[in-house]
């Protein structure tokens, strides 16, 4: 099982889609002014004038692309193709919008890409489903639909509505694949702090009992898709009777409606209340994102064939070391 290790963070390097687009609405338009020496002439020009000045200006960027879209106003979709024929899309308001920060990456962590990791291109698109950042790229295609095949349009990648009870009797035509995804957290460690002790008791020979409350702490992560910031995360030791607001660390500081990469949090003292073994607390926690959109308690409504989409509350059993 994946457990928490399916959301990762890296740092990218490589050209930004909005340019590499840019470009070749460029070079289209320059091949279709081909028969008019006039256009001919002012493109090699901008070209000559725009040599060693690195990218363009962002508002002529935007121009183009504008234009770009105003002649083909059906495009709606942006498709990627692979070395291996895996071939998935995105909506284009997320492809050119240059602050959604999709790239062409080159590099990860600073080195070139790993071939397990798509070398020499491939695409990221930050706040999207991992299917969607398309490795092996071989491909850009502007269309008027999304990408064919099982990665886009199959069952694998649609979130089911609960009233279903058997996948074979869904229309897939009419249910969107996953793209922009919800807000997911995790608990990666858990920390004894003390007993609550009754009048007269002595922690070091307390004997645990099923029900007791103990205090523990913990930390961990939380991350929601679309660029948007995580604003709390509440942590509980009781499933949920009562909760504890973290603290949030490193990561908080992302830009508003940019915020690609994990944010950290820390909780102290959470109550938690003895499992029925006498030797294990559970805790579970619920990030909160910049839209107001939480967790779920369970995933009863979240149906997918491979457990995909899955963001209810995070869950996880701590073994009290007095008790080991």
């Amino acid at each position: 099982p994946w457990g928490q290790g399916a959301i990762s963070t890296a740092k990218w390097g490589g050209a930004r889609l909005v340019d590499v687009l840019a470009l070749a609405a460029e070079e289209l338009s320059a091949e279709e002014g081909s028969g008019d020496k006039k256009t001919k002439k002012a493109t090699k020009k901008k070209k000559k004038a725009s040599k060693g000045k690195g990218s363009e200006p962002l508002i002529q960027t935007l121009q183009q692309l504008q234009t770009l879209l105003q002649d083909h106003p059906k495009f709606q979709h942006l498709r990627f193709e692979s070395l291996d024929g895996m071939m998935a899309s995105i909506d284009v308001v997320k492809a050119l919008n240059p602050f959604g920060d999709v790239i062409i990456a080159y590099e990860m962590n600073g080195v070139d890409l790993p071939r397990d990791h798509g070398f020499p291109l491939r695409v990221i698109v930050p706040g999207y489903a991992a299917v969607r950042n398309v490795k092996w790229l071989s491909k850009l295609e502007l269309a008027e639909e999304e990408a064919e095949g099982a990665w886009q349009r199959g069952l694998n990648y649609k979130v089911l509505p609960p009233a279903v009870v058997d996948a074979k009797q869904v229309n897939l035509d009419v249910m969107p694949g996953l793209g922009e995804v919800s807000v997911f957290s995790g608990i990666t460690d858990v920390t004894n702090v003390r007993l609550s002790l009754e009048k007269g008791e002595v922690e070091d020979k307390v004997r645990l009992k099923p029900g007791q409350t103990v205090m523990v702490k913990a930390s961990g992560w939380a991350w929601a898709g679309g660029g948007r910031n995580i604003v709390r995360v509440d942590v509980s030791g009781n499933n949920g009777e009562t909760w504890e607001t973290a603290t949030m660390t490193k990561g908080s500081e992302q830009p508003h409606g940019r915020a690609w990469a994990w944010t950290f949090w820390e909780c102290d003292g959470i109550p938690a209340r003895v499992c029925d073994d006498g030797c294990s607390v559970e805790l579970c926690c619920k990030g909160v994102d910049s839209s107001f959109n939480t967790q779920p308690e369970s995933s009863d409504g979240l149906w997918n064939v491979r457990g995909l989409a899955n963001n209810s509350w995070f869950k996880v059993t701590h073994r009290l070391n007095g008790d080991e």
